[in-house]
């Protein structure tokens, strides 16, 4: 038998074991990202492939801050090949930094656990009229919403109302077809830069509240009850 080697394969032919191999098609993407629009196109993906981690875990994250969590995407990022930063300072402390191999790519998100919707809207200003540039090549953020109550849906339903209302200047939205109830895109113009500026609010459903071992409680908690009013 011949010995094949990885350079007798061509980067379709590689690429073609995406079906086959975990991980390899998306790896070329990531690879041979040219431009802008590919690089924000396969971090997005990169980001959904993290959170959906998360999302699998949540009783091991209900304790977790802000810092905690954005560290672990940013760790996650690092570990396949982004230059990505926790805490970096452009603009302030911005919590997540991701920079693409063509000098001058940058995309900034900034995360917040949801407790209300005047603190998410807090979140969308820093990232929008602090952090970022809204440059060429750097005309993307994102909004990390971190939902650690039930109903993760509505909380995003609500926000995107709450955002709408505020009257940002050529203000648009819409929706992302793979999880349309709980990720929306908005579009407006970006204060410093004057162009328009796009942000992808991502919600990372984290609400952790079994109901299977609260019976079990209360009938522990019954049996003790009955054993101290017994008579002795």
């Amino acid at each position: 038998m011949t010995d094949i080697a990885l350079e007798d394969f061509t980067v379709a032919q590689l690429r073609a074991l995406g079906s086959l191999v975990p991980g390899v098609s998306i790896f070329f993407d990531r690879l041979l990202a040219r431009t802008y629009e590919d690089f924000i196109s396969v971090l997005y993906r990169d980001i959904d492939s993290v959170l959906s981690g998360f999302q699998e875990s949540p009783e091991l994250l209900k304790l977790d801050g802000e810092d905690r969590l954005t560290s672990e995407i940013k760790r996650g990022l690092k570990l396949i090949g982004y230059a990505a930063t926790h805490d970096e300072k452009i603009g302030g402390h911005s919590d997540l930094v991701v920079r693409g191999k063509k000098e001058g790519f940058l995309w900034i998100g900034e995360a917040k656990i949801h407790s209300g919707y005047d603190y998410l809207y807090q979140g969308f200003q820093q990232l929008t009229t602090r952090y970022t540039t809204g440059d060429v090549n750097q005309d993307c953020g994102g909004m990390l919403i971190y939902i650690k109550t039930n109903d993760a849906a509505s909380v995003i339903s609500a926000w995107r109302a709450h955002l709408a209302s505020k009257g940002l200047e050529e203000y648009a939205e819409f929706d992302c077809i793979d999880r349309p109830r709980f990720v929306f895109y908005s579009v407006h113009k970006h204060e410093r830069s004057g162009a328009s500026f796009k942000v992808k609010h991502i919600g990372v459903i984290l609400g952790f509240d079994p109901k299977d071992r609260r019976p079990a409680k209360k009938a522990k908690i019954s049996k003790i009850a009955k054993a101290k009013s017994a008579p002795a």
